[in-house]
């Protein structure tokens, strides 16, 4: 039976295999660049957080480099020296995403929040101590960005420029030259407020309908796109999101969209009224 999944700002649906994957997990320790299950994991965890929850002062934080640190331990240890210090300043909660630049150099896409305002010098502060850490690596002031997360919107446009990436994306492929692995690619510390999914069972058919009211609703959110190239990409996309060569693996391709709440459980709603067996289920 298909499982539709409404997350607090995102939707899952899918076909679930019925087998055991034969597939050996990669161990922690061995982790060699994002793969397509550390972005569905990453997503889902964002899909979990009710916005309207994140109490607090947002900024959302870019680090760069220069040069590329010649391991991910020296990276990693940077990145970790650098979440300390901005905790010392009073940092209640943090989310990391860690992507590679076109010249294979490491850089931090972070949100940061704190229980009040920070004031021109301590957000310039945020810049500053990254700076310190990483000077010889080449790290400069003016190549290090900060910008307030001005409440639900605010945090819906992080997620869309800095969190939302597919694995196939070129800041997410590879990883920098003499790296053997790459460490944890995300991450968050302190409190973030997170509902679990409402699952539920539906038949096949209306499995369909709705991927291809997902579609839809991607396609009309895609036409409100201000920019003329990054609306036409995202039109494009979302009309083949559905499609593939293969007749057999487009039946049961399985959709993942940031998508309203309230929007998904009023179509859950219409199915049950039109009399398909809609199931709520546990997990």
């Amino acid at each position: 039976m298909p499982i539709v999944s409404a997350y607090p700002n995102g939707a899952t649906a899918h076909i679930p295999s019925g087998g055991v994957s034969m597939h050996e997990r990669a161990k922690r320790s061995t982790i060699q660049g994002w793969s397509s299950g550390a972005v569905r994991r990453h997503t889902k965890w964002l899909y979990s957080i009710p916005v309207e929850q994140l109490s607090g002062y947002g900024y959302a934080v870019t680090l760069t480099l220069r040069d590329c640190p010649p391991t991910a331990d020296d990276f990693n240890k940077l990145r970790r020296a650098y979440l300390m210090r901005v905790e010392r300043m009073g940092a209640v909660r943090t989310h990391w995403v860690i992507e590679w630049q076109r010249r294979g150099v490491p850089h931090i896409h972070t949100a940061i929040y704190f229980d009040r305002e920070l004031t021109p010098v301590e957000q310039f502060a945020l810049k500053k101590h990254w700076v310190d850490l990483c000077g010889p690596y080449g790290a400069e002031i003016a190549a290090q960005y900060v910008l307030p997360i001005t409440g639900p919107s605010g945090w819906l446009q992080y997620l869309s420029k800095h969190a939302a990436r597919g694995a196939a994306h070129y800041q997410r492929q590879g990883k920098p030259d003499g790296w053997e692995k790459t460490g944890r690619l995300w991450g968050h510390t302190g409190a973030w407020p997170e509902e679990a999914a409402m699952r539920f069972d539906v038949p096949r058919e209306e499995y369909f309908r709705y991927r291809r009211l997902i579609r839809s609703w991607r396609y009309a959110d895609a036409r409100a796109e201000k920019d003329p190239v990054i609306r036409r990409r995202r039109m494009l996309s979302a009309r083949h999101m559905l499609r593939s060569n293969d007749r057999a693996l487009s039946e049961v391709r399985g959709v993942s969209e940031w998508v309203d709440f309230d929007w998904n459980l009023a179509i859950f709603a219409l199915m049950a009224e039109q009399g398909a067996p809609v199931r709520q289920v546990d997990g």
